[in-house]
């Protein structure tokens, strides 16, 4: 099964979170220099279709975490570097016959904007869209924006207006970031999910039950026993609303493979179960 995998930042925990899941695609990100032969030889031998969250390489020269953006920043600079490590990304991308590549789009802005309107904010936004929209067209490979807050504009009517303008990009729907900023700024998850499901490229799979879970434990592994009534994302709701008008939609399941011990220690390879009949049952 193409359409579900598990993201991979490493060769020495591939067979754990993809091969032995039985899945077929893996989601490659940040991988060392020295990585990149091995990981070629890995996808080729077990045949895995490919996406990209950027960057592919770690680089040393970008700053760390490497999956911070600058394409809604006031500062040119940082937006040119944001854009030399995507087209960087790109290059491998295409490369390594993936499908689409994942960027950070919107996000917040790293330079004080104190006394900048949002009419000129906005501005910056659409011109970073408009940069992502001609790298799709440079190397005909689509891009799936994640939207990462705080950020006025991760809003499903800017986010639509995008989409619809720039054809190559698609949106990445992230289980657990979305759930953060719901709570952040006051909007409902699962219309959100409803609105944007036609826009929806792929969707990234974790969970918690708020900002101190993520600050606590990073990502949690997706997994039946998170029941929505306890805080937890309600990923089978998630899932419906947005495969009903999106069949062709990817799922990547964004965790490491460990299960807080606290929080019940449960075996990830039971959630990946789970998704697979869940998605099974709405096609």
């Amino acid at each position: 099964m193409t359409r579900i995998g598990f993201h991979c930042h490493g060769l020495d925990h591939l067979e754990k979170v993809i091969l032995s899941n039985g899945l077929r695609r893996g989601e490659f990100y940040n991988f060392l220099p020295q990585s990149l032969p091995g990981l070629r030889r890995e996808i080729e031998q077990h045949n895995l279709a490919v996406s990209v969250h950027a960057p592919l390489l770690r680089t040393p020269w970008y700053p760390n975490p490497p999956t911070w953006s600058f394409l809604c920043d006031i500062d040119a600079a940082k937006r040119q570097l944001s854009l030399k490590m995507i087209q960087e990304t790109m290059e491998l991308a295409q490369e390594f016959g993936a499908e689409y590549v994942v960027v950070h789009f919107p996000s917040p802005p790293s330079t004080d904007v104190s006394g900048v309107d949002l009419a000129q904010l906005r501005e910056i936004a659409w011109q970073g869209a408009l940069c992502l929209a001609e790298l799709n067209r440079k190397y005909s490979l689509p891009i799936h924006i994640e939207g990462f807050g705080p950020s006025p504009f991760l809003r499903v009517d800017f986010l639509a207006e995008v989409i619809s303008n720039f054809p190559g990009l698609l949106y990445c729907f992230d289980t657990g970031h979305m759930h953060i900023a719901s709570q952040r700024d006051g909007f409902d998850l699962y219309q959100f999910a409803q609105q944007l499901a036609p826009f929806i490229g792929s969707v990234h799979l974790w969970n918690n039950r708020s900002m101190e879970d993520y600050l606590a434990f990073r990502h949690i592994p997706v997994h039946p026993s998170q029941k929505p009534e306890e805080g937890w994302v309600d990923i089978a709701r998630i899932l419906r609303l947005i495969l009903s008008s999106n069949s062709s939609c990817r799922i990547v399941f964004e965790s490491g493979f460990r299960y807080p011990e606290v929080l019940g220690g449960h075996d990830f390879r039971e959630g990946v179960r789970w998704v697979k009949e869940l998605v099974a049952t709405l096609l």
